[in-house]
């Protein structure tokens, strides 16, 4: 210290220049009024300069180590930055049993100095409340050796600045203590134009140190407060109280890069407020910086930070109790940008996946197979839904071995002013405008089946086959000449769909032999048939497993008159059933799953 004081001296006698005005500077402590007997408290340092700019500045800050004691002096947010956007050239901090000093020269070439302002932290101290009592911090000339003198270097002149000193209570148990929160979340705004806005709840809240003994909650009358942001990416754009009243007074002011509000709750203090949990007293709403954002493809994390350096002058944070000013703790927020980029209407052609059964003998089968349109809802995304469509175009395709296609049926809702296509052994395509003059549209908030198509099988391909045969439905844009694409039109513009292929599984089936009338599977046809017919008909009896067997008529129907046939037959001399009978045999097209009598 006696080096930099001895430096500071040649400073102030070499440089030489006008004689600068000591009201023109303003040395001040700032401190919270309370704190609770165990606990901590920051005071910093700070300088108002109204005057020239300084080159450097030595000071002794002292306390009352009876009821105090310095556990840290940091660098203030000035210091830090002084010089050129760094630390000064020299800067010495010594902590003492009864307050610190500091010695600052920040350039030793003079290439950087402080210009006037206000509001600028040179030192932070952090001191733990050891006793109860009122504890004073003041500016002093009697720490270090060679004593350290309060004063400043302007022009080369050593200025003693004005001195204010601060007091806090510390109190037997912990005075009230507030949080500000700012919420963390995250916004969407569009990706193409960068365009958005969202708001942010600003909560106030008090700690419970009732275990302390300290009284809680306690009422208060009112606050102010100030948020900073980072203009390049949003901006505030209104501040709402949202308190269960209305104060008598509440005064927000916007910046580029912030906000500051003061609410009294009431000027005759009928109206206090206590905070047994957090509150939102706030809602902030904002916006984004379209010109930064537009065309971003990835999210932005930016921070909302509380502040005591918006406005002028400057407005703190603090929450008034009992018509003291107490500084809270703060919580700040996070806002993560999502770019939303609003997707293209979307569709969905499908074929479905079925099962189709065949006549295993010949191979002969013939079906239809319905084909659906469908829009896919991304209202979520910000995108209309449904959109109107004006047509459509489709391509299939088919194992032309398996099966082949012999008709494509439109079945809109309503009857197209044009729909072709072509059939080919290998697939089918089809073109489909609602309205030549555009008087028709149609949307699709639900899957509609748009067209049905009927196939049969190829014999020749399935010949022999003993069990199932699957072949595909594959949506293609290779059909026709020129070849069709699969497309959806809207607003005029062709969109390609999503396609969802289908299946058919051909299940071939054979005609087994059976003796008609017998219907209960006992190898014989007597009466006994004609009960199990009245039994399953109208008793709720058991089924038989050969449904052709017990259509003894040959009628293609399966009632009484199938039961009196048989009992005609065996009692009163009637008609004998009809063929196969009496030998077993083989129907085709006859619903026989099993017979245990015929070989």
């Amino acid at each position: 210290m006696t080096k930099f004081f001895a430096f500071l001296s040649i400073v102030v006698c070499l440089a030489g220049g006008t004689r600068a005005l000591a009201q023109d500077y303003l040395l001040y402590i700032t401190s919270p009024t309370t704190a609770g007997l165990g606990g901590t408290l920051d005071q910093s340092t700070n300088l108002d300069n109204n005057g020239e700019v300084i080159q450097g500045w030595s000071y002794g800050v002292c306390h009352d180590s009876t009821l105090m004691t310095l556990t840290a002096v940091v660098d203030g947010s000035t210091t830090e930055t002084v010089n050129n956007g760094s630390t000064p050239d020299f800067n010495v901090v010594n902590l003492l049993a009864d307050g610190y000093t500091v010695g600052v020269v920040i350039s030793f070439a003079g290439q950087a100095s402080l210009p006037p302002g206000t509001g600028y932290e040179l030192n932070v101290g952090t001191y733990s409340a050891d006793a109860e009592g009122m504890a004073t911090s003041a500016f002093c000339g009697t720490l270090g050796a060679p004593l350290v003198e309060t004063l400043l270097v302007v022009n080369g002149n050593g200025v003693v600045p004005d001195q204010a000193d601060a007091t806090v209570d510390i109190l037997g148990v912990p005075g009230p203590e507030f949080t500000f929160t700012a919420s963390t979340q995250t916004a969407s705004y569009d990706g193409n134009t960068g365009v958005g806005s969202f708001n942010v709840g600003i909560d106030l809240s008090e700690v419970d140190n009732s275990a302390a003994g300290a009284p809680f909650p306690n009422d208060t009358q009112g606050f102010s407060m100030g948020l900073a942001s980072d203009s390049s990416l949003i901006g505030p754009t209104a501040v709402t109280v949202t308190l269960p009243f209305s104060p008598d007074f509440d005064a927000s002011t916007l910046f580029p890069d912030g906000w500051t509000i003061g609410v009294v709750y009431s000027f005759t203090g009928q109206i206090v407020l206590p905070f047994p949990s957090p509150l939102e007293v706030l809602i902030v709403d904002y916006e984004t910086n379209a010109g930064t954002l537009a065309g971003t493809t990835d999210a932005t994390a930016t921070s909302l930070n509380w502040v005591n350096t918006l406005g002028s002058p400057p407005v703190e944070n603090v929450v008034v109790v009992d018509g003291s000013s107490l500084s809270p703790s703060f919580e700040d927020g996070t806002i993560t940008l999502e770019p939303l980029t609003v997707p293209d209407p979307e569709y969905t052609f499908s074929a479905p996946d079925q099962s189709e059964n065949y006549d295993g003998n010949t191979g002969d089968a013939c079906f239809s197979v319905g084909i659906t349109l469908s829009e896919v809802d991304n209202s979520a995304a910000g995108a209309d839904f449904p959109n109107d469509t004006q047509g459509f175009s489709m391509g299939l395709a088919n194992d032309s071995g398996v099966m082949e296609p012999q008709a494509v049926n439109v079945t809109l809702p309503f009857e197209p002013d044009f729909a072709a296509g072509g059939i080919f052994p290998g697939g089918w395509t089809l073109g489909v405008v609602y309205s030549f003059t555009g008087g028709i549209a149609l949307a699709f908030p639900e899957p509609l089946e748009v067209l049905n198509v009927d196939y049969c099988t190829v014999a020749d391909g399935l010949a022999g086959a003993t069990g199932p045969t699957v072949t595909a439905l594959s949506w293609v844009g290779t059909l026709g000449d020129p070849p069709v694409d699969n497309v959806v039109v809207v607003g005029g513009n062709s969109l390609a769909p999503n396609l969802e292929d289908g299946s058919i599984t051909l299940n071939p089936l054979f005609d087994l032999p059976f003796v008609r009338g017998n219907c209960n599977g006992d190898s014989s046809v007597n009466i006994a048939d004609g009960i199990w017919i009245l039994n399953e008909l109208f008793q709720d009896g058991p089924s038989g497993t050969c449904a052709a067997a017990c259509d003894i008529n040959g009628d293609d129907l399966y009632d009484m008159a199938d039961a009196i046939h048989v009992i005609y037959y065996r009692l009163l001399d009637g008609p004998e059933p009809v063929a196969p009978f009496p030998d077993c045999g083989a129907v085709a097209g006859a619903d026989c799953e099993a017979t245990s009598y015929c070989p």
